[in-house]
């Protein structure tokens, strides 16, 4: 049985921050107060435990919520019907969390509270004000989530540093990864058909890049850019492990693709590794660009997939930079000049079953 690594990073991400937000909570609801309820004080121990369990329930509600739209659903409805859906959903957790709150509360503060306190919780303004404030909530944790999809995992704590204002330079692991045979596929499937192959494609691309901590650059069309710091890159051999996860993943999934294009997708790749500069580009679209010979040398290399009928290709540079053992099978398939380039360049394939797992 495989562990999703993606919904236990959603539940521990829900945990920590709606632990946060209910300590924060807490602590506006009684500035300048006691902690007292009915005339018993409470224990600062008491309301920690109050928050950490409020946050584990808040965590698996709300974590397990969002890896359900995201992964189950938004890929089978309209982004309308999913903010319909998601608004429907999120509101009755909330109320739902409200009351496994006023559980918990009774149960950890040892407080008897009466049906008629309750009801009278349950519809008086403070509660309308919680659940308005869970809602402000959840808005933050979705608004950042997607600022951190669009500019990449980790980078945006990186913009707000000013870290990529000025140039700075960086030693990354390109991939260019491209579908096999994609003017056939169109020609044969027609546009719209085509879109939704490679709309599927890059869905399953996912999970795959999280296992092998990959970054996702560029959506190009049919092909897709990723990058690794090279030292995440090299281990366990995560940028070429990459190439072979996800055409077994392909695999795996023939049914479906068969039954809906009639055909299962294959990609080609090629890859490089050196010195690139990074660098916040645009004004009215702003983005993380990466600009060096590396992404010119990757693209060209995944060029020569067909020329020499392999499905992956990487370069004399990334070759030596393996030092795995044992090693993966490699083989020299050229010693070429690329266009553009002054030099030649060696060009190796790496032999499938081979690859560490």
């Amino acid at each position: 049985m495989r562990i999703n690594i993606s919904y236990f990073k959603s539940l521990f991400r829900h945990f920590i921050i709606w632990t946060l937000a209910f300590s924060f909570w807490t602590l506006m609801r009684k500035f300048g107060h006691e902690i007292v309820d009915d005339g018993k004080p409470f224990t600062l121990l008491e309301h920690v435990r109050f928050h950490l369990a409020l946050g584990v329930v808040a965590g698996l509600i709300f974590g397990s919520l969002e890896y359900v739209i995201e992964q189950k659903i938004f890929r089978r409805v309209s982004f309308g019907k999913l903010i319909l859906i998601g608004s429907v959903t999120y509101f009755i957790s909330v109320l739902l969390l409200i009351i496994f709150g006023m559980h918990i509360f009774t149960r950890i503060m040892q407080v008897d509270m009466s049906r008629e306190i309750y009801h009278r919780f349950m519809f008086s303004q403070e509660m309308w004000l919680l659940v308005f404030y869970c809602f402000l909530v959840g808005f933050f944790i979705d608004f950042i989530r997607e600022i951190d999809k669009k500019f990449g995992p980790g980078n945006l704590i990186k913009m707000l540093k000013g870290e990529f204002y000025d140039p700075k330079e960086d030693q990354r692991i390109f991939m260019f990864l491209d579908l096999k045979s994609s003017t056939t596929i169109a020609e044969k499937l027609g546009h719209r058909k085509y879109s939704r192959l490679i709309q599927s494609c890059f869905q399953d691309l996912s999970d795959i890049v999280i296992q092998h901590k990959a970054n996702i650059y560029q959506y190009v069309g049919d092909e897709v850019v990723l990058s690794w710091p090279v030292e995440k890159g090299l281990e366990n051999l995560n940028c070429i492990n990459f190439y072979f996860a996800y055409r077994d993943h392909l695999r795996s999934r023939k049914s479906y693709y068969m039954g809906k294009f009639g055909l299962v997708p294959e990609f080609k790749a090629g890859l490089e590794m050196g010195k690139v500069t990074v660098a916040e580009v645009g004004e009215i679209k702003r983005e993380i660009a990466y600009h060096g010979d590396v992404l010119n040398t990757a693209s060209r290399i995944q060029g020569c997939c067909n020329d020499f009928k392999k499905h992956i290709l990487i370069s004399e540079n990334l070759e030596k930079a393996i030092e795995v053992v044992p090693k993966p099978n490699v083989e020299l398939v050229g010693d070429i000049k690329l266009k553009g380039k002054s030099q030649n360049l060696k060009i190796y394939s790496v032999e499938e079953g081979l690859v560490l797992n």
